[in-house]
């Protein structure tokens, strides 16, 4: 769940969060519409998560030739989803949108495409249960849902929305396998080299690839990236995360079940009925971790980790969580070779990601769920805002 959602649901059993996160919803131009300039180059997109896949379909549209090269086997990033544990989408990353439905067409960019995407906003009836201390108060969650936020996807999700009206415009222009060991943007052409040594050149560049890996040093830019991105790279808090689904014979819990620490400046957690509204008859609850709070799942894994979230949720539920247990998924977002952590702390500062989306030498351009000129960050609509500045900015 985003920022607010976290501030308002804890409000309403007293919980004092130590921040107060300031969202904008979009930033000065987001509306403006792109207009193409004197730009006829090439470009190079590193990565095809949503800022990816976003900033090519754009340059699609614009007429522009590009070519996207990505480390793993396939596009996706952060927001893979699992169609096998049960009858609906399972997201193993980001699963709601947080913002108007406007945001859709919005990434679509062409008032000729119907978008038949499904998405339903919480209910004031619904529940939220808070356990502290041994005692667990349920209550309905009330006033705390607002209709522009925070709304599930219906029989689909967030990669499924990329993969219909998205990908069939770009994927002959997708190229997978290919991790980029080094940017060289000091001539002409910006030339970039693969971990097998294969060169790739372009009049411009885009990085989408996650903040995480940059401060890692997996990429090497020639010459190195001015003393402000650096810093910033540097001053990056970068959150780990962990999912968890697990399949149960009967629903005994609330919509939402929170803890004395689901949000505090370290990370967050909560359990939730990702079931929520789906055309199924499983019973399907969600574990969302963040930051120190991920980190204790994620000191478990196979039946380690599955003895340790049942006997929190029994400890919660009178064991009730034992008796109903039919299966559990997991997604350990440290481990995959490609990210390597979640996202950006909710409480950094602003200056990080505005830093960090700011452009080098009229070459290299960045865009991505970190790279934002917004006061919200670390979501797929933040991503694909991302993109449409870096575009913007790209072909004028």
């Amino acid at each position: 769940m985003n920022r607010r959602e976290f501030v308002a649901a804890c409000s309403l059993f007293g919980i004092s969060l130590p921040f107060q996160s300031v969202l904008q919803s979009c930033s000065n131009d987001d509306e403006a519409p792109i207009i193409a300039g004197d730009f006829n180059g090439t470009v190079l997109i590193i990565g095809a998560g949503a800022a990816g896949m976003a900033t090519a379909y754009l340059l699609e549209q614009q007429g522009i030739s590009y070519k996207i090269v990505e480390a793993d086997t396939s596009y996706g990033g952060r927001f893979r989803t699992n169609n096998n544990f049960t009858d609906f989408p399972i997201p193993l990353g980001a699963e709601w949108l947080h913002v108007s439905e406007s945001e859709l067409p919005a990434i679509v960019n062409d008032e000729r495409i119907s978008i038949d995407t499904t998405l339903l906003p919480y209910s004031e009836s619904d529940t939220s249960g808070y356990y502290s201390n041994g005692n667990l108060t349920i209550t309905e969650v009330g006033s705390a849902v607002n209709d522009d936020e925070d709304k599930k996807f219906i029989g689909s999700s967030w990669f499924d929305f990329f993969e219909k009206y998205i990908v069939p415009d770009i994927e002959g222009k997708m190229q997978f396998n290919t991790k980029i060991a080094s940017i060289d943007y000091n001539g002409d052409k910006v030339v970039a080299l693969d971990s097998e040594g294969h060169k790739y050149e372009a009049d411009k560049l885009v990085v989408t690839v996650p903040l995480k890996l940059l401060q890692l040093g997996e990429v090497k830019f020639i010459p190195e990236l001015p003393n402000n991105k650096q810093n910033a790279i540097a001053d990056a808090n970068i959150w780990s995360g962990m999912k968890v689904f697990l399949k149960f014979s009967e629903q005994f819990y609330p919509t939402f079940l929170y803890f004395d620490d689901s949000a505090t400046p370290e990370g967050q957690r909560l359990y939730y009925d990702a079931a929520y509204g789906q055309n199924s008859d499983d019973h399907v609850l969600g574990l969302f971790s963040v930051g120190k709070q991920a980190e204790t799942y994620q000191q478990f894994s196979g039946d380690a980790l599955l003895d340790y979230v049942l006997q929190e949720l029994d400890d919660v539920f009178d064991g009730k969580a034992s008796e109903t247990f039919l299966g559990i998924l997991a997604q350990n977002w440290n481990e995959q070779p490609f990210a390597k952590a979640s996202y950006l702390e909710d409480d950094a500062s602003s200056s990080i990601s505005r830093r960090m989306a700011q452009s080098v030498n009229d070459k290299l351009y960045f865009a991505g769920c970190s790279y934002t000129q917004f006061d919200d960050w670390s979501s797929v609509h933040t991503a694909a805002r991302s993109a449409r500045d870096a575009v913007r900015e790209l072909i004028r």
